[in-house]
C-alpha cells in the first residue's frame, strides 16, 4: 500500500512539473507605506504616507487545470514614510530600502484572453541601505531582516499583469523596539511598515 502511495505521489508530481506553465517576469510599482505607535520622547506621534517604489524581476509557473500559479520575485523596494512631530517643527522622512524576496500564490480564472487572480505572498527583506533620517544610526541597532505577508488581486490580460495589495510586515524594525535618533529617543515597539502597493509585470 505504501509503495503504491509513494507511486501515486511521484506520478502527481511529475505531472504537476509536465503541465506547469513558466514564464519571465519584470515587474515594477510603487509602494504607499506608513508606520503607526512610534512614541518620541512619551509623545505619540502622526505618520503620514509617502510614496516608495519597488522593481525586480520574477518567473511564473502556471498549473492550468488547477488555476494555480506561483510567482516567486526578486525586488528592489524603498519604504518611505513621514512624520511631522511636536517635538520639532521639522518633517521627518523615514527611508529603508530593502532586497525583497515575495512568493505569490495565485489562483485564477482564465476568461478568453484575461485571467483575473487573487493572491497571497509571504516575502521575506533584507535592509541595504537607509535615509537621511538614519545616517547615525548603526546597522548593529536596526534588525536588517524583516518578514511579512502580502495579500492582493489582480489582472492578467495576455502577457500584461496588473495587481494591488496590501502588505504587513511582522519583524520589528530595532531591537528591544528602541532607537536614539536625532537626541531623540524612539520607542517603535512592534510598529512596522505596512501599506498599499501597486505593481505592472510583463511577462516573456
Amino acid at each position: 500500500m505504501k509503495k503504491h502511495l509513494i507511486v501515486l505521489t511521484l506520478m502527481l508530481c511529475v505531472g504537476t512539473a509536465a503541465l506547469a506553465q513558466g514564464s519571465f517576469v519584470v515587474k515594477a510599482g510603487l509602494n504607499f507605506n506608513t508606520l503607526q505607535d512610534i512614541h518620541i520622547d512619551n509623545v505619540e506621534q502622526s505618520w503620514n504616507s509617502q510614496t516608495g517604489f519597488h522593481a525586480g524581476i520574477g518567473a511564473q509557473y502556471r498549473i492550468p487545470l488547477m488555476g494555480l500559479s506561483f510567482q516567486p520575485e526578486l525586488l528592489y523596494s524603498r519604504m518611505r514614510t513621514d512624520i511631522l512631530g511636536e517635538v520639532s517643527d521639522h518633517s521627518y522622512g523615514f527611508r529603508l530600502d530593502y532586497l525583497e524576496v515575495p512568493l505569490n500564490i495565485q489562483w485564477g480564472i482564465n476568461i478568453l484572453f484575461l485571467r483575473p487572480y487573487i493572491f497571497a505572498a509571504p516575502y521575506v527583506r533584507y535592509a541595504l541601505a537607509k535615509g537621511d533620517l538614519l545616517e547615525n544610526v548603526a546597522w548593529e541597532d536596526l534588525n536588517r531582516f524583516n518578514y511579512g505577508l502580502s495579500l492582493g488581486a489582480g489582472i492578467e490580460i495576455w502577457k500584461f499583469q496588473v495587481s494591488g495589495k496590501y502588505s504587513w510586515s511582522f519583524g520589528q524594525l530595532a531591537p528591544g523596539g528602541s532607537l536614539h535618533i536625532n537626541s531623540d529617543d524612539w520607542q517603535l515597539d512592534d510598529a512596522n511598515f505596512k501599506g498599499f502597493e501597486l505593481s505592472v509585470a510583463f511577462l516573456f
